[in-house]
């Protein structure tokens, strides 16, 4: 269930990347001429874009001769910020390796950094997990590769048309390449105690935070 919702918040704080994205779009003649200067100041906020965004809407509708109502795009983005700057924003952004761009009021930065700081904890240790499955995968596939290394010496020696010297250099090859599959299988306990503790971690994180979930 926490997987779910963590998936859904997920797309959540996505979609407002892409809402950020949006509202640094260049602004057209027409979207100057018709601009809603509080409903932009309030998509910049709550996609959690900075007030001197404003600097790059004012630039392209300068070139049409028109200003920025400045106050409006203010309120606005003031109402937008105080709904991306909640400390459970800041901890899906956190969670996903983001950062603070100083873009909440002090009003709501201290909420936000406490999210924030929250969410950055569950994204170490999940990639602690990542970094401690990635290594228990590659010493299996390094495993394999000795096994398939070793089949193709198996099978040169039984090959006709080799002298004895041949095949005693085969065989040293073949037991030289089973000592070191032998070191690999020796090592896969400590790597999946790794594992196991990266994975118990992880999750004792992520039920600390449960609530953020709700």
């Amino acid at each position: 269930m926490l997987d779910l919702l963590y998936r859904a918040r997920f797309v959540a704080i996505t979609l407002m990347s892409l809402c950020l994205l949006s509202a640094c779009a260049n602004m057209n003649q027409a979207d100057c001429e018709t601009a809603d200067w509080r409903a932009i100041g309030y998509e910049d906020g709550v996609s959690g874009a900075r007030d001197s965004a404003i600097g790059q809407h004012r630039k392209d509708c300068s070139k049409h001769g028109i200003s920025p109502n400045l106050e409006e795009y203010l309120a606005g983005h003031y109402a937008g910020a105080k709904k991306y700057c909640t400390q459970t924003n800041g901890f899906f952004v956190g969670s996903r390796g983001g950062s603070y761009n100083r873009n909440c009021a002090d009003e709501f930065a201290s909420q936000f950094l406490a999210g924030l700081q929250d969410g950055k904890t569950l994204h170490t240790a999940e990639r602690a997990l990542n970094s401690a499955e990635d290594a228990l995968d590659g010493l299996y596939i390094r495993i394999e590769n000795f096994d398939d290394v070793i089949a193709d010496k198996n099978e040169l020696m039984i090959a006709d048309g080799l002298v004895r010297a041949e095949r005693l250099e085969l065989r040293q090859q073949i037991e030289e390449l089973e000592l070191g599959k032998l070191a690999l299988i020796e090592a896969i306990p400590s790597y999946e105690d790794n594992y196991d503790s990266a994975l118990s971690t992880y999750n004792s994180i992520k039920l600390q935070f449960a609530d953020y979930f709700q």
